[in-house]
């Protein structure tokens, strides 16, 4: 699941067709556009006997220059994984092309992300299609200052950072670190 109706839905279901047919998971995106993290959650709890045939549910979200640890401290106890980009998603999509750099806000992270996809417009909360996913492993290295570890499952990161490498790794697509 996504707050994100456009970039992290459309990175996700990028994603989910990378995913190999070989790994016995079945993927299911639902992106539930601009709702707060808590809401998501809210929902997902009067829907829990849906919610049965799943074995895991992770929930994207951004920071937003909100502390989300509530959140994610929410999700462990009802065994969701929250993913928090920090100041946004856009810190993951960057680290496929480069090393991530300190961004005040979220419009300097939106900003750098524009810069290098050369994305304008409405086309700006996309993906361009050359996006690089053949360098997850790289991104993965990548997501956080140079130095600072990869925030752990279900934790905030400082900024910049990202907890996606962990969904990549869960779906098969980055090695076990």
């Amino acid at each position: 699941m996504t707050n994100g109706g456009k970039t992290e839905k459309s990175y996700l279901e990028a994603l989910k067709r990378k995913v190999p047919r070989d790994s016995g998971l079945s993927v299911q995106i639902r992106p539930e556009d601009g709702k707060e993290p808590e809401t998501i959650l809210r929902n997902l709890e009067r829907e829990r006997s849906d919610l049965s045939g799943y074995d895991e549910i992770w929930i994207i979200v951004d920071h937003d220059g909100r502390d989300r640890q509530d959140f994610l401290a929410k999700c462990e106890k009802r065994g969701m994984i929250g993913v928090v980009s920090v100041p946004c998603f856009e810190v993951w999509l960057i680290a496929h092309y480069e090393q991530v750099r300190l961004y005040r806000e979220q419009a300097d992270a939106q900003r750098h992300y524009r810069q290098l996809t050369e994305l304008k417009g409405r086309d700006a909360k996309g993906l361009p299609d050359n996006f690089p996913f053949d360098r997850v492993a790289e991104a993965a290295k990548r997501c956080c200052l140079t130095g600072k570890p990869l925030p752990a499952v279900n934790a905030q990161g400082p900024s910049p950072s990202t907890t996606m490498p962990h969904l990549l790794r869960r779906l098969g697509l980055l090695p076990e670190s």
